[in-house]
């Protein structure tokens, strides 16, 4: 059946409404519950390193080691961005990342491959697992623990990591033993990304969705995973994310839904400092 051009411009629209809602919901939890005060530009920038270099352009990882980090192997997260797969910055986390660096993590935050004209989904996820073995492979100098690496993600960067932990990175690396994370964090992700029309569209000629997404390639135990998401998230459905705890936990996973009460997929201020205290005792429960 032929669209209208009604129907055309409305499906448009609801495209951009997406992408606008997918990088508002990449900055929600860019401040910490200290630092959100502080000019973006009083802080001391991170460390940079570039993690991969393709198609003549440097890939950097931006690493914020806790100040007591010497003789010691902590455990770290690396931090994606959400936005959409399209928009975005890794500048958007590092207030997030400095937090849990103050938390006696090492933190990072990757810079990877936007969706584009030529990029999708899949190099982006690429970016992230090659930046997840470049942190396994600096553990030294970064003074982490290769076996106790989370990663975070949230909205559509929840997509990508999780199908880190699902697909897995190609590798043996990493306690799953498949080069995924060690941990999952995630806040109103993209867990069922079948069902994502903008993921859909951006996957057209890269690749089936079911491919890199995270409900359907879940087939084993995977990492602990610890999910908080509003039950008013009308852009990633909370009822996603419960199919996909039940089915990682009857796989043997652990998994946990925190409900955000009243909560849509951008978080109020006082919920976002909430959802970052909550994910470092999660961490801490599983590596004191």
């Amino acid at each position: 059946m032929r669209e209208t051009k009604a129907s055309v411009i409305s499906r448009k629209l609801r495209r951009s409404c997406a992408v606008a809602i997918g990088l508002l919901a990449g900055v929600t939890l860019a401040t910490s519950p200290r630092a959100a005060e502080d000019p973006a530009n009083q802080v001391a920038p991170p460390n940079t390193s570039v993690y991969r270099n393709i198609a003549g352009r440097d890939l950097r990882v931006f690493e914020f080691p806790p100040a007591d980090i010497a003789g010691s192997a902590r455990p770290a997260i690396l931090l994606v961005q959400g936005g959409a797969w399209s928009r975005g910055s890794p500048e958007q986390l590092f207030r997030s990342a400095r937090y849990f660096s103050e938390k006696g993590f090492v933190s990072a935050v990757v810079e990877y491959r936007l969706a584009d004209a030529t990029s999708s989904p899949v190099e982006s996820f690429s970016d992230v697992c090659y930046s997840l073995a470049f942190l396994r492979k600096n553990a030294g100098r970064l003074g982490l623990a290769p076996s106790r690496v989370a990663l975070w993600g949230i909205s559509s960067s929840g997509q990508l990591v999780a199908s880190a932990a699902t697909v897995g990175c190609d590798s043996a690396e990493g306690s799953s033993g498949n080069g995924g994370p060690d941990a999952l964090l995630l806040v109103s992700p993209v867990v069922d990304a079948v069902s994502d029309g903008l993921f859909r569209d951006l996957m057209k000629g890269h690749g089936k969705p079911s491919s890199l997404s995270p409900t359907h390639t879940l087939t084993r135990s995977i990492a602990p995973t610890l999910i908080m998401q509003g039950n008013a998230d009308h852009t990633t459905p909370i009822e996603r994310s419960k199919v996909f705890c039940e089915r990682a936990r009857g796989l043997g996973s652990r998994c946990e839904l925190i409900v955000l009460e009243g909560q849509g997929h951008v978080l109020d201020r006082p919920t976002r400092d909430e959802v970052l205290d909550r994910q470092v005792r999660f961490l801490r429960e599983m590596w004191q």
